[in-house]
């Protein structure tokens, strides 16, 4: 759940810089958080291997380099969410598709009652199993492109809370 809160703390504090400039969008601001926290994650890899080498199976070969190499694609594709359109929804992309690749180690933990350095067991690693589509949402949708305002489409007012397309 550590990734959760530097998700949100990042967020939140990527809104609050947002605002003060004048630039807010929730997208950016969502964008932003993902990226800081995977670039957390990823360093996390490198500093603290010991949790992430005991969510691999033991007949995962060489898991302590596949941890150290799997942080530098989180740093990477942190990194890649600060790019501009259309790399960044590419970016967004490859980190959802990354997500799903990873999941499989915490179901592991979850069906196999691992012990992880640092992590309650019991039910948590069940928790922990929902908060993945939740990333792999966040991922998707805060690289998409906000939507481009221009005078070249139809005119659109509203009268009551309802669109009105002229």
């Amino acid at each position: 759940m550590i990734f959760l809160f530097v998700l949100v703390t990042a967020t939140l504090l990527s809104a609050g810089w947002l605002v003060a400039r004048r630039r807010w969008s929730p997208r950016t601001a969502a964008r932003t958080g993902l990226a800081f926290a995977m670039i957390f994650a990823g360093a996390a890899h490198w500093l603290m291997p010991t949790p992430f080498v005991q969510h691999l199976p033991e007949w995962v070969p060489a898991a302590e380099a596949l941890i150290f190499l799997t942080g530098g694609v989180e740093v990477a594709l942190g990194l890649a969410l600060f790019l501009r359109q259309p790399w960044r929804r590419l970016a967004g992309l490859a980190l959802a598709a990354y997500l799903v690749a990873v999941f499989p180690s915490n179901i592991y933990v979850a069906v196999a009652n691992v012990d992880v350095d640092g992590q309650p067991g019991g039910w948590y690693p069940w928790a922990r199993l929902p908060f993945q589509v939740l990333f792999i949402a966040w991922a998707l949708w805060s690289t998409r492109a906000d939507a481009q305002v221009s005078g070249a489409g139809p005119a659109v007012s509203t009268q009551s809370g309802v669109r009105v397309v002229a």
